[in-house]
């Protein structure tokens, strides 16, 4: 157990008399099945998403979630996690493009007028959104088209209000989805005590 979460357990057991509940660890019920080679690698962030999505919609799911990575999760039919993807998140790249590059000035995420921009910035941001947005579409297709049936594709996370607007490939838009997973499972876990 990483030395942070020792701390966190040992945090909630002193001060507020009570065991920490950490999604992903083995005793802990999610209420969906965990289909993938090693379940421990999973994200807690990947498996709340799953649970809620899982609660709220008619599955197969791909849930899109805009965060430090961009990562898009595969639930089936029956509410089982069957793996995903991990990108780079939108910022993160920004910052690679800035720090990597000498001549490369840091930019605010912004949707360009144009594809083609017309100055460093311009091209930048054109690069960071509609390449984004391009991937999320090409990304979407090849899971959908290997996975072999349609999927209710539903976005989240901080930057997913930016791009719901603007990307065909996202169905709903679901501003709360991890919070409610945590809380579900929260739920759960607390029935089986």
């Amino acid at each position: 157990m990483p030395d942070n979460l020792i701390h966190l357990k040992n945090l909630c057991r002193q001060y507020f008399k009570t065991d920490a509940t950490v999604v992903g660890d083995p005793e802990v019920t999610l209420g969906l099945n965990i289909k993938v080679d090693n379940p421990g690698e999973v994200g807690a962030d990947r498996l709340c998403n799953a649970v809620a999505a899982h609660q709220s919609y008619v599955g197969p799911l791909l849930i899109l979630d805009f965060g430090t990575a961009t990562t898009f999760d595969v639930i089936d039919g029956e509410g089982s996690y069957r793996g995903g993807v991990i990108y780079p998140g939108i910022n993160l790249s920004l910052e690679a493009l800035h720090l990597g590059a000498a001549q490369l000035p840091r930019v605010a995420i912004d949707k360009p007028d144009t594809v083609i921009g017309t100055g460093t910035v311009s091209a930048m941001r054109s690069g960071i959104f509609w390449g984004h947005v391009s991937m999320i579409e090409g990304m979407t297709e090849r899971i959908i088209d290997e996975f072999g049936a349609p999927m209710k594709v539903v976005a989240t996370g901080g930057l997913a209000e930016f791009f719901n607007n603007n990307c065909n490939a996202i169905d709903t838009y679901d501003p709360n989805l991890t919070l409610r997973g945590l809380l579900a499972i929260h739920r759960l876990n607390k029935l089986h005590e």
